[in-house]
């Protein structure tokens, strides 16, 4: 008499590894998505890296601003008196 784990389908069988085993079609859509995502990860990164970069300027620029206005008023100021 057999058992249901005498007529396991292969794929379903881990390999030595531990996992189980794929056709090999399955197994390079698996690589191709762990590529895709080991980019976007790093695309995301470098994204991150941007913003702050752009936040940095941001609040640069508008400390430059401030400091233009500041002037600009003390100079209208002087000017009128």
């Amino acid at each position: 008499m057999t058992t249901s784990n005498d007529h396991q389908e292969p794929s379903s069988q881990a390999d030595p590894a531990g996992s189980p085993s794929l056709p090999p079609e399955a197994q390079a859509t698996v690589t191709e998505i762990k590529a895709d995502n080991a980019a976007l990860k790093f695309d995301e990164q470098i994204a991150e890296v941007q913003a702050e970069a752009t936040e940095e300027q941001a609040k640069l620029l508008n400390q430059i601003t401030e400091e233009v206005l500041e002037e600009l008023q003390e100079r209208q100021g002087t000017d009128q008196g």
